[in-house]
């Protein structure tokens, strides 16, 4: 490709750069499809249900003065 224009090389990296925006919009595509079909749903829901469980073990000893400060103001 040494001995190319440059207007030769802008094509090619127009091409490359236009496939590389189809492949995204493709893939935005798909994983729309599957995060609103019932398996999205369901791993979308048990990936939340891991989070919830991680973070209520790393914060348990926050999460029991909060709620003891709660249940003393009401």
């Amino acid at each position: 490709m040494a001995n190319r224009k440059s207007y030769h090389k802008q094509y090619y990296r127009k091409q490359a750069m236009d496939g590389l925006r189809n492949t995204i919009k493709t893939l935005r595509t798909q994983i729309k499809t599957f995060e609103e079909s019932e398996e999205g749903v369901a791993y979308k829901k048990r990936k939340q249900q891991e989070y919830s469980r991680a973070y209520r073990i790393a914060n348990q000893e926050s999460i029991r003065q909060y709620q003891k400060e709660y249940h003393e103001k009401y």
